[in-house]
């Protein structure tokens, strides 16, 4: 059983995690998207309509939610600049490009002009495992095609597709999605039960940490996140606290630099920079002068 890999200190209830001494705390409806990647919120909200469905019963163990992107911009080019908050992997359709997307582990930016529509579904972290007999490494910073996975999903097909309103579309990704007959694991709940260990409990920030709480050894936690996310669980460890960190910079009109950089468990200000850039590609100073102000 699942419970078994755990601790004392969290059981899983019907798939999800919550802490024995705090039940009901750590649950999250599988409704509500978390925006945290976003890097400039306000702008997104100007320019970009975005709205979620939750998936059918069956594809509720491997689907965070279904998503529409629509965007109409009147003059020039708005970039909504990103970072994955969490090692995800989304099918996308649109007229233009579609494809699966791997884990990216850099910002990107994605140029809205004109108008136009995109639909897709984002997994579970570590689900698409259950639909993907590759390795999920070869998946990072990768855009594939869709017909290696959903055989003879071709240009037409797809405009087919996409020639129905948001709720047909949406409805026939769903069925493409249950055509695969995808199957339980218990591996793809407890890798979700980690991440919201780490995301509700401030003292979960190293592996080691992780690792006591879940009575598991590092070799084990590191292998699971390699062999169900193609990624480790010390970048989804910093990627949590740089994003902690942007969103300190964004509430404040004048934020304490040496501050946050100590708060979020950095050595120094000069190593919290250098994080930053890697990830978001800019100096913290250079992120707080980009934001729209709402």
């Amino acid at each position: 059983m699942l419970g078994a890999h755990l601790s004392a200190r969290y059981c899983v209830v019907d798939g999800a995690m919550m802490a024995r001494d705090e039940i009901g705390v750590f649950q999250k409806p599988a409704e509500i998207y978390d925006p945290r990647g976003r890097l400039d919120p306000a702008g997104f909200e100007r320019h970009v309509r975005f709205s979620t469905t939750a998936p059918v019963e069956p594809l509720k163990p491997f689907v965070e939610h279904f998503w529409v992107i629509r965007w109409d911009v009147a003059e020039g080019t708005y970039h909504s600049a990103e970072v994955m908050h969490r090692p995800y992997v989304d099918v996308f359709l649109a007229l233009d490009q579609s494809g699966i997307q791997g884990t990216f582990r850099g910002k990107r930016v994605y140029p809205a002009s004109g108008s136009g529509r995109i639909i897709g579904a984002r997994f579970r972290p570590g689900a698409f495992h259950a639909f993907w007999s590759g390795e999920l490494s070869n998946l990072q910073d990768q855009i594939l095609p869709l017909d290696r996975v959903f055989l003879g999903l071709d240009q037409a097909r797809i405009e087919h597709l996409l020639a129905g309103s948001d709720e047909e579309a949406l409805a026939a990704l769903s069925d493409l999605l249950l055509s695969l007959d995808p199957q339980p694991d218990e591996n793809i709940a407890l890798v979700n039960a980690i991440i919201a260990a780490i995301e509700a409990d401030e003292a979960l920030t190293t592996v080691s940490a992780v690792a006591g709480a879940f009575v598991r050894s590092e070799r084990w936690l590191q292998q699971l996140f390699r062999d169900y996310l193609g990624i480790g669980l010390k970048w989804f460890l910093q990627r949590r606290r740089l994003l902690a960190a942007a969103e300190l910079i964004r509430a404040s009109d004048a934020p304490d630099w040496i501050g946050i950089a100590y708060d979020l468990g950095y050595s120094s200000q000069q190593h919290f920079i250098t994080d930053f850039r890697q990830v978001l590609g800019e100096t913290p100073l250079q992120y707080r002068a980009g934001l729209t102000r709402g």
